[in-house]
């Protein structure tokens, strides 16, 4: 008799436990959604600036401050195809022949651009939908009707030659094309900038709570996104001194590191100099380019010096009023051509060597010149390329020039210097 009692007891315990979580267990499930949901809509597109892109005022991280089961796209598709029965399609690179090269390849670190804008987009894309979806290379996939082509890919039969062909550096245009949706810029910093848009497209949708969405057959946006314009004025370390090719000069490397956000042109011209009556850098042809460029260029860094240090065994005052007289004559023809120019004055990097090279008094003038330049109104930084090189004398060979090493690291000492200048311009 006892032990039938006990016997109800325990039932009736394990019966009384049960309705307690039939009960409770629907609200956690609840939570775990919406949590999961914040997770996806908030994950952080890398790198992402919305500057001159926004054709919707509502941003993405304005959109997912109130999360909720509705901001997730229950369909998403091109045309009548659902987004998960397409691929994403890339362009490669001019670099891309560079990386087969055993020699080559480690002064290639960055430069698939378009893959990273591809796998952005999949990213996306997948804290849109929850569909992940693949990125392959335009040369290493057949094509097929259901693709997403990133940059000027190889499917020239699905895209307008004229659309593409006619874009500038800073356009940037999202189309479909029969059943591909074409996303393309005029430079590969373009392309990724149209990503942009495509955030603030979609959350435009969900601000709105429209969670169905199909791109129609005549969809079509261009777009514009300003690539800050850098260049380069200096001397053979500028230009490249037994470099080859010239893909691995310090402007070349630093094109590459900012990809995203400017173009820099190469204006180096070897052995010449800041003052006028020696080597003189307004003497080269490449300065009537520097002329030509400027109303476009945003920025010119000025690393001329060092050739004239050569002459520093007889230098005299009157040499260093020379010498910022002509570094004052160099900024203002910039400038009069752009009254909207920055300018950054860098020093000699360091020379390994004994002899007149990156000379302390011209070093000294070239930091000397900051002050005096930003109180004649042209906006100027100062940058210290001989501390930032003083560690290097492994990567200078012939203990003046930078090796292939040394190139690329002064492309990524400027891109970090440079960084913060940047940054103001896009705001």
């Amino acid at each position: 008799m006892m032990k039938n009692i006990k016997l109800l007891v325990m039932l009736a315990l394990v019966f009384a436990l049960a309705l307690t979580a039939v009960a409770c267990g629907s609200e956690p499930a609840s939570t775990a959604n919406t949590t999961e949901t914040t997770a996806a809509l908030t994950q952080p597109a890398t790198q992402t600036t919305t500057a001159t892109t926004t054709a919707v005022t509502t941003t993405a991280a304005e959109t997912t401050a109130e999360t909720t089961e509705a901001k997730v796209f229950s369909s998403l598709k091109i045309g009548e195809t659902p987004i998960s029965e397409y691929i994403i399609v890339y362009a490669g690179t001019e670099f891309s022949s560079y990386t087969k090269i055993p020699n080559m390849k480690p002064y290639f670190p960055v430069c698939d651009f378009n893959r990273e804008t591809a796998e952005r987009l999949s990213d996306m894309i997948f804290s849109l939908t929850g569909v992940r979806l693949k990125a392959v290379g335009d040369t290493k996939s057949v094509a097929t009707a259901n693709e997403i082509l990133i940059g000027n890919t190889n499917r020239t039969d699905a895209v307008k030659p004229l659309m593409l062909n006619n874009l500038s550096s800073d356009d940037y245009v999202i189309d479909v094309e029969g059943t591909k949706l074409v996303i393309c810029g005029g430079e590969y910093g373009t392309t990724w900038h149209a990503l942009d848009y495509l955030e603030t497209f979609f959350a435009g949708l969900l601000a709105e709570h429209k969670t169905d969405y199909a791109f129609a057959s005549d969809f079509s946006y261009k777009g514009n996104y300003h690539l800050v314009r850098i260049g380069c004025i200096g001397d053979s370390i500028t230009q490249g001194n037994n470099i080859s090719p010239t893909v691995l000069t310090y402007p070349a490397h630093l094109a590459r590191y900012l990809w995203k956000d400017a173009l820099v042109t190469n204006l180096g011209s070897s052995g010449s100099t800041m003052r006028d009556d020696l080597a003189a850098y307004t003497e080269r042809d490449v300065y009537q380019t520097a002329l030509k460029i400027a109303p476009e260029t945003d920025l010119f860094i000025i690393m001329l010096g060092t050739n004239d240090s050569f002459y520093d065994g007889s230098w005299t005052s009157d040499d260093s009023e020379k010498f910022n007289a002509d570094c004052l004559d160099i900024v203002n023809s910039l400038w009069t051509k752009n009254k909207n120019l920055q300018f950054v004055i860098a020093n000699c990097p360091k020379y390994f060597g004994t002899g007149g090279w990156a000379s302390a008094t011209v070093r000294l003038l070239q930091k000397a010149l900051v002050p005096t330049l930003n109180e004649a109104g042209y906006p100027t930084t100062f940058f210290d390329m001989y501390t930032a090189t003083s560690d290097m004398g492994n990567y200078f060979t012939d203990q003046l020039h930078p090796n292939k090493e040394g190139y690329m690291m002064m492309g990524e000492i400027y891109a970090k210097a440079l960084a913060p200048i940047i940054e103001s311009m896009k705001k």
